[in-house]
């Protein structure tokens, strides 16, 4: 099993600092950008989004998307200890 920070670590190697959007649909497989910002407008994101002003573009931070990867690992895996 990965942990949390080595999720984070090749998060960051593999993104930088921040993901875009772009980024964040293809780690957490949404089909396009425009998902993203559908389940963010909804409240149905699972990753919290940081704004940089003046810039419009929205980011997730690594730390926040491994995370998430980190809770989703836990949960399949104790499912699958009670089948």
């Amino acid at each position: 099993m990965v942990t949390k920070a080595e999720r984070a670590a090749a998060l960051r190697d593999r993104f930088g600092d921040l993901l875009t959007l772009s980024e964040l649909a293809v780690v957490l497989r949404y089909p396009s950008v425009w998902a993203i910002r559908k389940a963010r407008s909804r409240g149905h994101l699972p990753v919290p989004l940081v704004q940089m002003l003046p810039r419009r573009q929205w980011f997730a931070t690594p730390e926040a998307v491994a995370e998430l990867l980190s809770t989703l690992e836990r949960e399949q895996q104790h499912a699958s200890k009670e089948d």
